[in-house]
């Protein structure tokens, strides 16, 4: 896959239309605030880019000739051509690779795995941020750090929690590995995604669980034969497990893996999300589990972790979360939360079922399952209309 083309031509292209510029409209110098940092990509190995990018927050054009940007390493180079970033556009700067855009000094100048960026103008601070990026995993050599949708603006892009990593979706792959959106707007990405990933184990056990009436939960999803039948065994995903109830799960996988490639997508949720989330639930379990567990749950595990070369969406996702060197597990988003409240029954629990009777009075029809589908798409329809 030539992946490299693909990162110079969009930073090319974006550079030479600031470098140009368009139209009629003003030219301004910048301003405190005007033009923020909204994405970088540090160096990840020897030779790889490094870029980052500017975004001009304001209504009218500006060049940042004569501007300077600087890293906590106290390196610092100065933009000495012209360089014009039209209104709500961006500018990638390069500090390495000639064919990855614009480039000023880049034997000066570099973006280690954490530091800082600063950009002044005719002396005015303009912007400045701070970046931590993590170790590569499996599936990414790099992703860059990214600025949140809708926080364009020196005000939020100051705070740590508006930043995160772009998400391991293959349309944003770059470079082999390396995952990243240079000179557009940034999409949503991992930091809101359904997920928080955590390494204490112990932060996400649920007390009191009925194992026998929760895969009996298990049981009765699976044999509805739908793209979220799996949420049972996925909702079970971090906890401590005897051999026994491993033994259970491992049946169940192999009952209803192949089953979960036919079935319809229910919302947003299809077949792919439903193998990632299986297959995660089970190298979740089998790592976290003991000797005796990793046991029952071996042939499971080996099955499981071939699953995301079958995915035709969210392969690189779920390639992170079954077989990243970190086990990925935690808290959820708010609906996904409320959904497996619904389906691990824990009495005296008051968070969860109290029964497997429960489960059943509350389990909603395939009529109204089909129904809520219906509304969801009508409204998905309209909203794109307007």
């Amino acid at each position: 896959m030539k992946t490299q083309p693909i990162i110079a031509q969009a930073c090319f292209l974006a550079v030479v239309l600031l470098l140009t510029g368009c139209g009629d409209s003003s030219v301004e110098t910048a301003a405190p605030g005007d033009i923020v940092v909204t994405e970088l990509m540090p160096e990840s190995g020897v030779g790889e880019s490094q870029w980052l990018e500017l975004h001009n927050s304001t209504e009218t054009a500006i060049n940042l000739q004569g501007c300077e940007i600087r890293n906590t390493q106290e390196q610092a180079f100065t933009i000495t051509d012209r360089l014009i970033i039209e209104t709500q556009q961006y500018a990638v700067i390069a500090t390495k690779d000639p064919t990855a855009g614009f480039i000023s000094q880049p034997n000066l100048f570099e973006l280690p795995p954490a530091g800082g960026i600063s950009l002044t103008c005719n002396d005015n601070l303009i912007d400045e941020m701070t970046y931590q990026i993590g170790a590569s995993t499996i599936a990414a050599a790099a992703r860059s750090w990214q600025l949140v949708p809708g926080s364009n603006n020196a005000q939020e892009n100051d705070n740590e929690k508006n930043w995160c990593y772009t998400i391991l979706v293959k349309d944003y792959m770059v470079e082999e590995r390396r995952f990243a959106t240079p000179g557009k707007a940034n999409p949503v990405c991992e930091s809101v995604m359904p997920y928080v990933s955590y390494n204490d184990q112990a932060s996400v056990l649920i007390k009191g669980i009925d194992w026998d009436a929760t895969l009996k939960v298990a049981e009765a999803e699976f044999a509805r034969e739908l793209s979220t039948s799996e949420l049972p065994i996925w909702a079970i995903r971090d906890q401590i497990i005897t051999p026994e109830v491993a033994a259970k799960i491992a049946v169940l996988y192999f009952d209803n893996i192949d089953m979960l490639y036919g079935t319809k997508t229910f919302l947003v949720l299809d077949w792919n999300h439903a193998v990632w989330h299986l297959s995660w639930a089970i190298s979740n379990l089998y790592r976290n589990g003991d000797s005796a567990v990793k046991k029952e749950l071996q042939l499971a595990y080996e099955d499981a972790v071939t699953r995301p070369e079958t995915l035709e969406r969210r392969n690189y996702i779920a390639i992170d979360h079954i077989r990243n060197d970190v086990v990925v597990m935690g808290d959820i988003h708010t609906a996904a939360h409320t959904r497996m409240k619904q389906l691990i029954v824990a009495p005296g629990n008051p968070d969860y079922l109290q029964s497997f009777e429960d489960y059943q009075n509350n389990a909603r029809s395939l009529f109204t399952l089909k129904t809520v589908h219906v509304v969801y798409k009508l409204k998905t329809f309209f909203e794109a209309l307007f």
